[in-house]
């Protein structure tokens, strides 16, 4: 199992930062451009909710993101220091009827979501080909964008 995270503050100028985010877990796991978007797109959106609806802009709270591989299915969690939100509202609407285009492209796009502590924290998994060496170099990225690298055996 590999695990890695990436702590934001609430600015939707870091986004830059969860690009980069994307970027490593793309070039560590040899994920073909071909699926970047489907990557991209879930957590992009799921950050940039947090940001604006879970934390209001405010920049002294955080956005946490984490992501986990296990058994070749990439899960990533999304908090935000917000109260939550009535999820299961949105979540019962039609797709079609919706206001929320960002969750409805997480729940297209995954093979699992779910939310936690009351829609503060979003869950969700995605079913992408990865190419994983026996040993190899992973990098962390830091809030303040430092790679670190890591040398890891599987």
């Amino acid at each position: 199992m590999f695990y890695t995270s990436l702590e934001i503050a609430s600015d939707i100028n870091n986004l830059v930062k969860v690009e980069d985010f994307i970027e490593t877990l793309m070039n560590d796991f040899a994920i073909s451009d071909d699926y970047k978007g489907i990557l991209t797109v879930p957590l992009i959106e799921a950050v940039t909710n947090a940001i604006l609806h879970g934390n209001h802009s405010d920049l002294h709270k955080k956005v946490s993101i984490n992501c986990q591989l296990f058994n070749k299915q990439l899960t990533f969690s999304v908090s935000d220091e917000g109260k939550g939100f009535d999820f299961n509202h949105i979540l019962s609407e039609k797709l079609e009827n919706r206001k929320s285009s960002g969750l409805t492209s997480i729940e297209l796009l995954c093979e699992e979501m779910e939310f936690l502590n009351n829609g503060s924290t979003i869950v969700f998994s995605l079913n992408i080909p990865l190419h994983i060496s026996k040993e190899r170099k992973i990098s962390v990225l830091s809030e303040n964008g430092i790679k670190q690298n890591v040398k890891t055996t599987w």
